[in-house]
């Protein structure tokens, strides 16, 4: 949980039900109701839109601020992502075309489930790279 959360008085039990909150509710409506034409995307791959597809990973924040930011991901074909985390944020997630296949995993212990640690503490899991246990979801 973020310190900006926490001093918002937000819970654990928040994250753990984040999904009836009315705010994440409204998140995942307005996302189901975007379609690729809203986007101006003109294709699927390099051959029909050149300009999302320049990069392997090619990134377009469509908007954002303190509180959230929305980003739209155009991945090639056969791009593998390295595992990684998102600590303090819910990640909504739409699949606008293709097939992607992800594996995802969940912290085992409580204190990095819920990111209960300070600032340094966080440092040194950085610069330590540190092994967190962690379990298929």
């Amino acid at each position: 949980m973020s310190l900006k959360s926490k001093a918002l008085n937000n819970s654990v039990d928040f994250l753990d039900h984040q999904l009836s909150d009315p705010m994440c509710q409204r998140i995942i409506q307005q996302m189901n109701q975007i379609n690729v034409k809203q986007l101006g995307i003109q294709g699927t791959d390099q051959s029909t839109d050149d300009y999302h597809f320049q990069k392997t990973l090619n990134r377009v924040t469509i908007d954002g601020n303190d509180d959230y930011r929305l980003v739209l991901f155009f991945i090639k074909k056969g791009t593998e992502m390295p595992l990684h985390d998102h600590p303090n944020m819910s990640v909504y997630f739409k699949l606008m075309f293709g097939k992607l296949k992800y594996t995802q995993f969940d912290k085992v212990g409580s204190k990095y489930a819920y990111n209960n640690f300070s600032n340094d503490e966080y440092t040194e899991l950085l610069e330590t790279k540190q092994v967190i246990d962690a379990k298929k979801s």
